[in-house]
């Protein structure tokens, strides 16, 4: 299991959430938004943060280049998965080049689809893929995902089948594998 910190970030209201936008301007968010989620970051060293539902200044965080890649992963350092809520993704060429890591519940724009025609085309690189996945496979490797068998024990001990990691990857490790493959045979 991995601690999550979310909702990142300015996330002010469930009504009309895929659509609004919190506009709040740097020092606001610096102040009032940001702090709880670097000390989980620099501190406690959470393993992933999720993203919010809303925009932030007219783009939605899941694609925000300035919270996620600026913000988060290179003036806190923040070397986890950055993934999105369940189906807050809009953009999969987008997200991947603002910041986000796994698109949950599914692959439903961050998969072969979208990415390998956007690789190929100059539009996302590969040192951004190769991010994601060394992000993933980190926080796998880190968490002891490989070395044992990875067992929901709220299962019925009867209906319980255990998955390995190994052949029950996420579809976004899944992706970008293939992805890989491609262009490394």
């Amino acid at each position: 299991m991995i601690a999550t910190a979310k909702h990142f970030a300015a996330n002010n209201q469930e009504f009309d959430r895929y659509n609004v936008s919190s506009d709040v301007d740097e020092r606001t968010l610096r102040e009032i938004y940001l702090p709880a989620f670097e000390a989980s970051v620099k501190e406690a060293k959470v393993g992933a943060v999720m993203n919010s539902y809303n925009l932030l200044n007219g783009v939605h965080a899941t694609q925000n280049n300035h919270l996620n890649n600026e913000i988060l992963k290179t003036e806190w350092g923040f070397d986890g998965i950055l993934m999105s809520d369940w189906d807050s993704t809009h953009d999969g060429v987008g997200a991947a080049n603002g910041g986000l890591d796994l698109e949950m519940p599914s692959a439903a724009f961050m998969n072969q689809a979208s990415l390998f025609p956007a690789i190929q085309g100059g539009r996302v690189s590969m040192a951004t893929i190769d991010d994601k996945v060394r992000r993933i496979l980190r926080k796998a490797i880190q968490f002891g995902f490989f070395d044992r068998v990875q067992t929901d024990t709220n299962i019925p001990s009867s209906t319980r089948k255990p998955a390995r990691w190994r052949s029950k990857r996420p579809a976004a490790v899944w992706s970008c594998s293939r992805t890989q493959r491609a262009f490394f045979p």
